[in-house]
């Protein structure tokens, strides 16, 4: 092979390279922490708070109710004593107990929509719990199957990575020093047509020539790219 044709053979196999260590890393993620496990674990979390600042809320309720229910009951005795003989303080206190049994109804409406809302947070939790556990399970089913492709992407890895640097080797070291030069990626480019597939400019007709020997390294002048011959 030629100098470009070793240096386009040799950036495949590092493409491919990279690849692999890409997959590689993305199993390897999974079977250290799965994300879909996580993200569950984190929606039960976020259930589970949910929940608790409805509880604290009902017991909160729940001694305003009762704390309530007392001073109703209190002022109801009060006024039912018979002991009150003046008709403006009759009426004040009666006023008082009506406003108090306003009150205590508003306050037994809201604890009604606070359970409502209980009973939902309940239900969020269940379903979170029950999204964690099938995400653990689904984990659990293609763990084997997930080993099995570690360890053929690993073997390929050490495959590919002994040819490209195999590759390499073949490489001249003229040509090596001009690929390690090309500051863009990929550095090299195919040329279909004399254009240069990366940045679509013509190769000059000199360029083209030295390519269809294939014995030099030609640069695109536009990207400068090294070029081979599609």
């Amino acid at each position: 092979m030629k100098p470009a044709q070793l240096l386009l053979a040799y950036q495949r196999l590092v493409e491919k390279e990279r690849e692999l260590r890409d997959e590689i890393e993305r199993v390897e993620t999974l079977l250290a922490s799965d994300p879909n496990i996580a993200h569950a674990e984190e929606a039960l979390a976020a259930a589970r708070e949910a929940q608790q600042a409805i509880q604290l809320r009902l017991r909160e309720s729940d001694r305003d109710r009762e704390a309530h229910r007392a001073r109703l009951r209190s002022r109801e005795k009060e006024l039912m004593s018979g002991r009150i003989r003046s008709p403006s303080e009759l009426m004040q206190l009666s006023t008082e107990v009506q406003h108090l049994k306003a009150s205590f109804a508003d306050l037994e409406e809201a604890e009604l929509r606070l359970m409502e809302e209980g009973e939902l947070a309940d239900q969020a939790v269940v379903e979170a719990s029950e999204r964690l556990q099938e995400a653990r399970q689904r984990s659990s089913d293609d763990e084997p199957q997930l080993r099995r492709d570690l360890e053929s992407w690993q073997a390929d890895l050490a495959t590919v990575k002994a040819d490209s640097e195999g590759a390499w080797a073949q490489v001249p070291a003229a040509a090596q020093n001009a690929y390690l030069r090309v500051r863009v990626h990929p550095p090299v480019a195919e040329v279909d047509r004399n254009q240069c597939l990366a940045c679509h400019v013509t190769v000059t007709s000199s360029g083209m020539q030295i390519l269809r020997k294939g014995d030099g390294i030609v640069q695109c002048e536009n990207c400068g790219r090294i070029l081979v011959m599609a």
